[in-house]
């Protein structure tokens, strides 16, 4: 039951931060936040203190993982941010989340790319942005429903 708790949550903080990312390009803090602290809250109930220690420990390797992308412009603040938070619901899962969301970015960008072409139209638009929170949607569902194991 909890476990189905945990996936309704955090799918409607990721439909929320998909929504606000694609109309504003921005992911809101406060979003984060009530989502870190929810996905904390589910782990202590599921794991006792033992989850929320990995949770705690996901989300801190997940973002000293991620910055360097942030750094090199790769990767936006909230969409490190975005996947910090998913670390917190499912910390055993987020390297598999990872893996496949930016699998998924390459390929909306693949489509993004071949779809131009035969539109005759420029294939690089410079300065072009992905809102990557998409793909952190395709990728967690895909992983969280079974779908790539």
């Amino acid at each position: 039951m909890i476990d189905l708790v945990t996936k309704c949550a955090a799918g409607i903080l990721l439909c929320r931060a998909v929504y606000t990312d694609l109309r504003n390009r921005k992911i809101e803090n406060r979003l984060i936040v009530y989502g870190l602290v929810c996905g904390i809250v589910l782990a202590a109930i599921r794991d006792g203190p033992k989850g929320v220690w990995c949770s705690i420990r996901m989300v801190g390797i997940v973002f000293a993982a991620l910055i360097t992308l942030f750094v090199m412009k790769g990767l936006g603040a909230g969409d490190i941010k975005l996947f910090c938070m998913l670390a917190a619901f499912f910390p055993s899962d987020i390297l598999r989340i990872v893996i496949v969301s930016f699998f998924a970015g390459g390929g909306i960008a693949i489509v993004r790319i071949f779809w131009r072409f035969i539109r005759k139209q420029d294939l690089y638009v410079r300065h072009e942005a992905m809102n990557f929170s998409v793909p952190v949607m395709i990728g967690t569902g895909l992983v969280i429903g079974g779908i790539c194991p």
